[in-house]
């Protein structure tokens, strides 16, 4: 079982790993269960041996690919700021070398705050032992445009409620870990531009009466992640629910199984990760916002997070051969199996980026 302490450190490298094999037939079965399929599970022992490994990439559909996700219709309300911007918006990009730059590279190693719990995201996969995941694959970018070649990289796994103070006190130099940018968010930390789109949603049991985020849930247990976003939307609207709040998304879906909470509230794509590996979850009507992920980062290091957005500049930019970017190759590796159907879906593609004046 992966390991929840608040400082447990992983000074581990990537693994890059998968292949290129469909899997349409997991696919259809996670959608029929669940709509959108992701999920977690603490059962690794339960998995098909394929998995154990990370999922493999799904195969090329289009060859084109998208400019940027966004430019389609969301389905939710997106948060505005009280200044009125979108808390998306971040520094403009630029490798300027300033002192948050200069004392990592002098020290020669980059310390960054990630999730080992979180199913496609960030975990330790049950058979290499390496951390590895969709936003491991970003820290990696980041990582290498910093110190070059092969990095040092010290993981340090975090629970949800001590992202903020980690950066604050200097415990890491970043944060990346599927963690939401809000305006209120903001006055702590400093982000990156979005480099994934999601929103909060209800994950309960296949058999569940909870319809959605409605009065369904009145007298229902609900679990969510202390200091997430969605513990923060259910304290504020609980149609009449029970809170539960625990240290990661992950604690909540194993109360879940073991029936000690109805229902679980999180992003809807770290949702993914439960349901491929619980097919016996499903997600409760539609997402209730539309909410971007960012790298967080200390304030003050401003040229930090202006360096960050200039290599999210290139990570979502295709080859000049035409090859899939790096934000699409990383999202073949790990999400496509589980959110993409090439034959009726446009092709994945990352948030268009937002910048200040």
């Amino acid at each position: 079982m992966p390991e929840n302490g608040p400082r447990a450190s992983a000074d581990r490298r990537a693994a890059h790993g998968g292949g290129r094999a469909g899997r349409r037939d997991v696919r259809a079965l996670l959608l029929a269960a669940a709509g959108l399929a992701l999920a977690g599970s603490v059962l690794a022992g339960s998995l098909p041996p394929d998995l154990l490994a990370g999922p493999p990439a799904a195969p090329h559909g289009r060859s084109a690919e998208a400019e940027y996700a966004d430019d389609r219709a969301p389905s939710a309300a997106r948060e505005r700021c009280a200044d009125g911007r979108d808390p998306a918006e971040s520094f403009p990009p630029g490798r300027v070398r300033g002192a948050a730059v200069e004392e990592i590279q002098e020290r020669g190693q980059l310390v960054v705050g990630i999730d080992q719990n979180s199913y496609l995201w960030g975990y330790r996969s049950p058979q290499t032992g390496d951390i590895v995941g969709f936003d491991i694959d970003l820290v990696m970018a980041i990582a290498e445009d910093l110190l070059g070649p092969d990095p040092d990289v010290r993981f340090l796994a975090i629970p949800t409620d001590q992202r903020i103070p980690a950066v604050q006190d200097g415990t890491v130099d970043m944060v990346v870990r599927t963690m939401s940018i809000t305006c209120e968010r903001w006055q702590d930390v400093a982000f990156s531009t979005a480099y994934f789109e999601t929103g909060q949603q209800l994950l309960v049991p296949a058999n569940s009466s909870i319809q959605g985020f409605d009065e369904s849930l009145d007298g229902m247990r609900v679990c969510s992640a202390n200091g997430s976003t969605a513990s923060k939307r259910l304290e504020s609207e609980s149609h009449g629910a029970d809170l539960v709040g625990a240290d990661n998304h992950l604690d909540c879906l194993v109360r879940v199984q073991l029936g000690l909470a109805d229902a679980l509230m999180t992003d809807s794509a770290l949702a993914a990760g439960h349901v491929a590996q619980d097919p016996s979850m499903r997600l409760a009507d539609d997402p209730l916002t539309q909410e971007s992920y960012g790298v967080a980062m200390n304030l003050a290091n401003t040229d930090l997070v202006s360096w960050v957005n200039a290599v999210l500049e290139d990570y979502r930019e295709p080859g000049p051969d035409g090859t899939r970017s790096e934000w699409r190759q990383s999202y073949d590796r790990w999400l496509a199996r589980y959110l993409y159907d090439e034959e009726t879906d446009p092709p994945p593609a990352p948030p268009r980026p937002q910048y200040r004046d």
